[in-house]
């Protein structure tokens, strides 16, 4: 069966699937607006597909409102051409319509469609629809307030209302608004739990603390497409503390823009049923991936004066402001524009991006790929715009004129001012227009972010035509052409630097990587340090690297070639490369520490040298003069500078400690125990400092003789661990010193847990004083052991076992654990009802882990540590309540199993559990750098296997691992029924 008459001109590229949609339509649609269907289908580029999401459009007309909007048809045939047109450019944008056809009716009621919308114009029509919209969720809204304005933006386009520069200017107004009302809500939400972040002007008096959103890449330069990430970088300035009414509530100001950065994160980046609102990447801000989320303008401006690499700088000529305080991007833009201008051409910045062109070419062409990037070939979209950005970097600082974010743009004031002869201008400025209108078709089909042409030759002539070109012979002409062009011109006016001659001083060789870092390959990189007769090829050449840690390594000498000073000093300590290897195979915290400063590579020297661990007392780790050390390290702040100084230069020590401890963990021979040992000394260390800067800024540093910090937990047994919280309680011995204490504490809690530029120290939990949360941050002498002596649980007087000082007054702390424990050994000695109080309280954990995570939970699931944890305190209250403060899980099992009536079986069991459970925990914590549940799966499995059974004397697989806790923790749990009945 033909198609009918009025249809058979169209090419269908399925007609008999075209033929059976015409029927069905035929049906639905009122007969004048079937009429058109001839004519509309005729006007876009896949008349075939334009009609297989018509006749899904037509399907239950009643539903939803279609109905209304197939009869307004009649009354607005330009809504149907509106509809096909973008059913023939869109597979995304076609199923929003198809879910929710009242949008193409807002189209039709658009007088001004045409008309391109300002920043104010979106603003208003947010207000509008946050109004009407039922969301509960923002995040939400936004995604929806988005895809609506997509529709109208692509029609516009799709149908020749807008020029290629109105339709990413509108994509990057709009992507503006969203930010501005992500950061607004996200705002709201912050200063509603912590209050508004307050700073002080140069007379003192308090002023609000400045954020601001600053754009980067397309989105910096108003030069979105339709599917672009959203470069972001977050600045902020004005240290101090938020405004909360109590004084619990107030958080640093650098911890209250850290947060509001993830909560806009939340909003922007966050999935919804509409998908996210935009993909948003925050490598380009200062230190990349492992740079603060939010930064302070001083130490932006620092970063980008001392440490930036070429492209970096670069990338900031396209930065301005999308959303919060206008004013501290001017002041970032102005502090940074002495860097970003020269008076000379950056060959080495050139010849990188040159390379990399060359590599991506012979990629292609050893691949015999025929899908040719319109970005990222030579010629391409790149291309163009890396030309533009050089010649502005050159001519910039002497001639303001030609400095403009966007690339058109800036080809028009390069032409102005004679930088670009005419004939040159025109045809960079025809190309750019050329590719990114194909880089907008591609992306506009699925929404995904293309730039690969199609290989199947009817998929590239549906793209020619989505462009207004005639085949796919044609736009493979066009293309060409363009790109011809383009290539001829960036090597006329990008030429090579003339090379250096030879010299034996390698460090003066060292490559630069500033405007492509990470894009050579692996191999690739490797071949280029031996190439340039590096130190770390040899070293490299050494190591035999297992393919599941390439990565890893492959940014870590990424980050090492980021300059030749960094290059240089890495290239020293190559020795030590061997252990780097083994920390970021390992280990992702450690190995994250290492690719953010890959000059710690010489901190591994001494352990290269003898490849076995030093004592933590001939650490090198320094502490302030005036804390109470009861042995161990010392950690010296240099100066008395600020309060903010102090915090950043104790958090600064604390991480090389961190650092110094995990490399001995992992590539020494420590054993778990003395491992764990040696990381609560360092936190003891860190806590007494932390002490000693708050007592000082306080002026109270005679309080510290009636304050005393007591651990519980993990730092009360001395088996403090990378990710543990620090379990802590006050206590002062006076009640006229309550208040006094309490701003101590306070103070304390804030030196030690806020966020920084250096981010903070671990994390303390202050909710196991008596009462909890309920109860006194700081507690009177006497309160403190009244409560033990009439009102305490029994599972508090298990925990309290465990208590010891760490800070403060030594000697309080002493006597108070010690009268703690003789009370609660008078009023718990009912060895049946202590038993089943705690019985009951280990069922309830259990439920409650069971709901956060698994049953097979390390810690709360049956058989677990917390099994361990109340058959040694039921056994030790019940033994006069004994303390076990510092000692391991395994010594306190061998002081328990020892006199408990077991079988030597079942002593032996109990003993290799705590060994296991303590090793397994201690290797998930080091691959991961958080806290364990369950025991993992996939490649950090293996890699916890081998730590583990590196400690134990055993070998492990994941899965010999895993099948051995199974059978240790199902013992724990038999001997655990038994003892409680």
């Amino acid at each position: 069966m033909s198609l009918p008459e009025a249809f058979a001109r169209l090419s269908f590229a399925q007609p008999a699937r075209a033929r059976a949609n015409l029927h069905l339509v035929r049906e639905r649609l009122p007969e004048p607006v079937f009429a058109l269907l001839p004519t509309l289908l005729g006007q876009v580029p896949d008349p075939g597909g334009a009609l297989n999401y018509l006749e899904r459009f037509t399907r239950d007309p009643e539903a939803s409102g279609r109905r209304r909007v197939l009869e307004g048809f009649v009354r607005q045939p330009a809504l149907l051409h509106y509809l096909l047109a973008l059913f023939s450019h869109s597979r995304f944008l076609s199923e929003t319509l198809i879910q929710q056809p009242e949008l193409i009716a807002w189209l039709g009621r658009d007088k001004h469609l045409a008309r391109m919308k300002s920043k104010e114009d979106l603003l208003e029509e947010y207000a509008r629809f946050e109004t009407s919209a039922l969301d509960a969720d923002p995040a939400l809204t936004l995604a929806r307030f988005k895809r609506r304005e997509y529709l109208r933006i692509t029609l516009k386009d799709i149908l020749g209302m807008a020029e290629l520069g109105e339709t990413t200017l509108e994509l990057s107004l709009l992507a503006d608004v969203l930010l501005e009302k992500a950061l607004e809500r996200a705002q709201r939400e912050l200063q509603a739990r912590y209050g508004a972040p307050q700073t002080h002007d140069a007379r003192g008096r308090p002023v609000a603390a400045r954020f601001a959103v600053v754009s980067l890449g397309k989105l910096g330069g108003q030069e979105l497409n339709y599917s672009s990430d959203v470069d972001l970088l977050f600045l902020y300035a004005g240290e101090g503390e938020t405004a909360a009414a109590g004084a619990a509530a107030r958080i640093a100001n650098s911890e209250y823009f850290i947060r509001l950065a993830q909560r806009l994160l939340q909003l922007i980046a966050g999935v919804t049923p509409q998908g996210a609102v935009f993909r948003v990447d925050l490598r380009l801000r200062p230190g990349g991936g492992e740079g603060d989320l939010a930064i302070s303008l001083p130490t932006a401006l620092d970063y980008y004066r001392r440490q930036a690499r070429e492209w970096e700088l670069q990338m900031l000529l396209k930065a301005r402001h999308s959303a919060g305080d206008a004013g501290l991007v001017r002041d970032f833009l102005r502090g940074v524009e002495p860097f970003l201008y020269r008076g000379e051409m950056h060959f080495a910045a050139v010849e990188s991006v040159l390379n990399a062109r060359e590599q991506f070419a012979r990629k292609r062409e050893a691949g015999g790929a025929d899908r040719l990037n319109v970005k990222l070939a030579p010629g391409g979209i790149r291309d163009i715009e890396f030309l533009v950005q050089c010649l502005q970097r050159l001519y910039g600082r002497d001639d303001p004129w030609v400095r403009a974010p966007g690339t058109l743009v800036g080809l028009q004031k390069l032409y102005d001012k004679g930088y670009l002869v005419g004939r040159d201008h025109f045809r960079l400025a025809a190309a750019y227009q050329f590719l990114r209108r194909l880089e907008h078709r591609l992306q506009l089909d699925q929404g995904h972010q293309i730039h690969t042409l199609p290989d199947h030759r009817d998929a590239l002539a549906l793209l020619a035509r989505r462009c207004g070109v005639r085949d796919a012979e044609e736009l493979r002409r066009q293309l060409e052409e363009h790109m011809s062009q383009v290539r001829s011109l960036y090597e006329r006016t990008l030429p090579r630097a003339a090379r250096l001659p030879e010299t034996t001083e390698f460090a003066l060789r060292a490559p630069e990587w500033p405007a492509l870092p990470g894009e050579l390959s692996y191999g690739a990189l490797l071949r280029l340090l031996q190439e340039q007769g590096s130190p770390l090829a040899a070293a490299m050449g050494a190591v035999d690297v297992p393919a599941r840690a390439h990565k890893a390594v492959h940014r870590f000498l990424t980050a090492a070639l980021a300059s030749s000073a960094t290059f240089e000093r890495v290239g020293r300590a190559a020795a030590a490369l061997p252990l780097a290897v083994e920390i970021l195979r390992l280990s992702e915290p450690l190995g994250a520490m290492l690719l953010r400063q890959p000059e710690r590579l010489a901190e591994l020297l001494p352990l290269a040298k003898s490849h076995s661990a030093e004592a933590v007392g001939q650490l090198a780790i320094p502490l302030v003069e005036n804390s109470a050390p009861r042995g161990g390290l010392r950690f010296v702040l240099p100066g008395r500078g600020t309060l903010a100084d102090e915090m950043s230069a104790l958090r600064g020590a604390f991480r090389d400690a961190v650092f110094s401890w995990g490399a001995r963990a992992i590539c020494g021979s420590r054993s778990v125990e003395d491992s764990l040992r040696d990381y609560a000394v360092l936190t003891e260390e860190a806590l007494r400092a932390g002490l000693a800067v708050a007592a000082r800024d306080l002026s109270a540093e005679p309080a510290l003789a009636g304050f005393v910090v007591l651990a519980l937990g993990r730092l009360g047994t001395a088996e403090m661990d990378l990710a543990s919280d620090a379990d802590l309680v006050f206590v002062t011995a006076e009640a006229g010193a309550q208040a006094r204490g309490r701003a101590l504490a306070e103070k304390f809690l804030h030196v030690v847990s806020a966020y920084t530029r250096e981010g903070t120290l671990f994390p303390v939990d202050v909710r196991l004083r008596p009462r909890g949360s309920e109860g006194e941050l700081v507690e009177t002498a006497d309160a403190f052991l009244d409560y033990f002596a009439t009102s305490a649980q029994a599972w508090e007087a298990v925990t309290y076992l465990k208590a010891r000082p760490v800070a403060g007054d030594f000697a309080l702390g002493d006597r108070l654990c010690r009268d703690v424990r003789a009370r609660l050994a008078r009023r718990f000695c009912d060895g049946e009802a202590v038993r089943a109080a705690l019985r009951a309280m280990r069922q309830r954990l259990e439920q409650e882990g069971n709901k956060a995570a698994a049953a097979d939970d390390l810690k709360t699931g049956p058989g677990g540590v917390y099994d361990l944890d109340f058959l040694i305190g039921t056994a030790a209250l019940l033994n006069g309540a004994a303390s076990v403060a510092g000692q391991s899980l395994r010594e306190q099992v061998d002081g328990w199993a020892a006199a408990a009536p077991l079988a030597d079986d079942e002593r032996e069991q109990l003993r290799q559990a705590a060994r296991l459970l303590r090793a397994v925990d201690h290797a998930l914590r080091l691959v991961t750098g958080r806290a364990p549940a369950a025991f993992p799966a996939g490649p950090r499995s293996e890699a916890v296997a081998e730590l583990a059974g590196r400690w134990l004397g055993e070998e492990f697989s994941a899965a010999t691992l895993a099948a051995r806790l199974a059978e240790r923790r199902h013992a724990v749990r038999a001997i655990f029924l038994r003892f409680f009945g």
